[in-house]
């Protein structure tokens, strides 16, 4: 059900402003409303004064160095219980002050050996590609080497830089040449360290890098740096290593306060924000918000215990342009309750229009568990949806789960109605039918007509409830267009009852006018084109409910693989190899035991229910409140 929501214009002075923003707040039940969006109430937009702004701008600050703390630390914002004091931002200030530089420091230091850990292979590669062309030469004392890597279509450079090296060092020097690989070439040029400058000229007048080590390797030999090199690669992760204890370390300190200076943050920031859709005058400030009725009272006396007999609560009459506008606050009792997320998924109910949470509460678990109606794939799924919800605490996807967990139940239910338990192992173990064996060919008549029932059932109840709308609506058309389907589907129960020889045969006139004045009724919703269209929109409604066949055709598709399972499993002849793939079989059942009957439940509903009498189009009740945990 909705609840009944009261729309309160509040009227303060200025100088109590901040206190009933925060009363509001603390409450949690009153939705504030754009008043400039309001052409009820005239009044300008409240402007905050420098202070204000300027408090705003360091909310923001300080809600950007904590979202980033809390990133780099790894600290999920989950509800706590904060000490409110009243310098509690001032605090959060001075606590970002000390904590912010050592995890900047730390952050920046990892980084930096992070761009190290990858960058040094490269050198690696390289050096290796010149450690095996070392000459003796190069060990010789007043010696050192170049090593230089060309790529094979520059070969005449290199060549040209070998025959000057050897005329500047007057042949003192010694060139040694490799093939690396397909495209490569290295150089490595030993000559006596007098001839450094020349050597240095020379590579850059003919535009060749010589190959560096890294910094901090000083210069030396290939191997000598090399096998420095590979020591640094092997410190570098106990480094890292380090440095991620002292995070850890620092986010098990901080993580209480972190959390709990975020949440008051964001509350902060929340009153700047919401400050943007109060209105004022030259001494008053006005605020329009939202509340359910039964929360009124409440909202008032707490306003007039904070602030006293300076503030106006006043309820505003509920226009049809209003009602419009108006919030909704869904409330249902715990078992319906998770599906109200499915009823979301399509829709919030327009205010004042019927939730149809209990119906779909009542009726799709119903639908789920003539669907796959096993007690063994009941049972399954519900251990299965019982051990996720003990992980699962809340949200859609908790919400999903007890509603899988409910149509289990009810598979269970329908499993024993229909004898059935991994399809027809249960005979083997003495199970039997209580209803009747839908696996059963003589059955299958009797299941279709079960399900069309039930389908009309369906169809009957959601065009009454559409009736009921119409007439509270006031809408002619809608009410034309709906008590005409449901009288001719009245009249066509009785007609195929009178064919059937179920009903007598004087209901046959009855039936028949019964169809005809219904499709009038139906096609005189659409004026002059009614005359085609009523025809066809019953047709329509027929379609409808044949539509909950799929019922009966998924719940015997399941039966029937679950057959082929167990008989396939004693055919094949060894007993282990039968029972794999049995096992396979049933288990590909059990998946799609959980999805398909809830897909097409949920469109049982969503397409031939909820258009018979639904309303969407509604807003969410969205009230302005704390995220602070009190301990009272």
């Amino acid at each position: 059900m909705t609840l009944e929501m009261t729309c309160l214009e509040i009227i303060c002075l200025k100088a109590d402003l901040q206190t009933a923003v925060h009363t509001l707040q603390h409450l949690g039940c009153v939705q504030i409303d754009d008043l400039n969006e309001v052409p009820e109430i005239s009044t300008r937009r409240l402007r905050m004064d420098a202070e204000s702004l300027q408090n705003q701008e360091k909310l923001n600050l300080l809600a950007t160095q904590l979202d980033g703390l809390l990133d780099t630390l790894g600290i999920d914002q989950i509800a706590t219980l904060v000490p409110y004091t009243e310098n509690i931002l001032a605090e959060t200030s001075i606590g970002l002050n000390e904590l912010v530089p050592k995890v900047q420091a730390l952050i920046s230091r990892r980084d930096e050996l992070q761009a190290e850990l990858a960058s040094l292979p490269l050198y690696e590669a390289t050096l290796e590609k010149l450690e095996h062309i070392i000459p003796p030469s190069a060990l010789e004392v007043g010696n050192m080497s170049v090593g230089i890597l060309v790529n094979r279509a520059h070969m005449d450079v290199l060549e040209l830089v070998q025959a000057r090296a050897l005329d500047l060092t007057g042949g003192r020097a010694e060139v040694v040449t490799s093939n690396v690989d397909d495209s490569t070439h290295a150089l490595l040029i030993v000559f006596p360290k007098e001839f450094a400058d020349e050597i240095d000229s020379l590579l850059e007048r003919e535009d060749v890098s010589r190959l560096r080590p890294p910094s901090g390797f000083g210069e030396g030999l290939p191997n000598e740096i090399l096998e420095a090199l590979r020591r640094r690669l092997a410190s570098i992760p106990e480094e890292i290593e380090a440095i991620d204890r002292d995070l850890a370390n620092l986010a098990d300190q901080w993580r209480e306060r972190l959390v709990s200076w975020r949440t008051i943050v964001s509350d902060e920031l929340e009153v700047y924000s919401v400050l943007s859709r109060f209105g004022e005058t030259d001494q008053t400030v006005v605020v329009l918000g939202w509340a359910p009725a039964q929360d009124v009272k409440k909202v008032r006396n707490a306003l007039e215990d904070q602030i006293g007999d300076a503030v106006l609560v006043h309820q505003i009459p509920l226009t049809t342009a209003m009602k419009k506008r108006a919030p909704v606050a869904l409330q249902n009792p715990p078992p319906a309750k998770p599906f109200e997320t499915l009823v979301k998924l399509l829709s919030i109910p327009r205010y004042g229009s019927i939730d149809p949470t209990r119906l779909m509460a009542l009726f799709m678990p119903i639908f789920f568990g003539m669907m796959l109606g096993d007690i063994g794939y009941g049972v399954i799924l519900l251990g299965l949806c019982l051990v996720m919800l003990r992980k699962i605490k809340g949200g859609a996807m908790g919400d999903l789960v007890k509603v899988l967990a409910m149509g289990s139940g009810w598979s269970i239910v329908f499993g024993f109605l229909f004898g059935e338990a991994f399809g027809n192992l249960g005979e083997h173990l003495g199970l039997h039918p209580i209803w009747f064996d839908r696996a059963s060919a003589e059955y299958v008549i009797p299941l279709f007509m079960t399900t069309l029932a039930v389908g009309a059932a369906h169809q009957v109840v959601g065009l009454i409830l559409g009736v009921l709308e119409a007439v509270r609506e006031k809408s002619r058309s809608h009410l034309l267009e709906r008590g005409g389907m449901l009288l001719g589907l009245v009249a066509l129960f009785m007609l195929v009852g009178v064919l059937v020889d179920f009903l007598p045969a004087g209901m046959m006139t009855p039936a028949v006018g019964g169809l005809i004045v219904g499709i009038v009724l139906l096609g005189s919703a659409s004026g002059i084109m009614g005359v085609l269209l009523g025809p066809i929109e019953f047709l329509g409604l027929i379609g409808n409910v044949l539509s909950y066949l799929r019922i009966a055709a998924i719940g015997l598709a399941s039966v029937y693989l679950a057959q082929v399972a167990n008989d396939l499993a004693g055919l094949l002849g060894n007993l282990v190899v039968g029972v794999i793939v049995a096992v396979l079989i049933h288990a590909l059942n059990v998946v799609m035991g959980a999805f398909s009957p809830t897909i097409h439940s949920l469109r049982l509903h969503y397409v031939e229910f909820f258009r018979k009498f639904y309303e969407g189009g509604g807003r969410a009740y969205e009230p302005f409140r704390s995220h602070i945990l009190s301990d009272n």
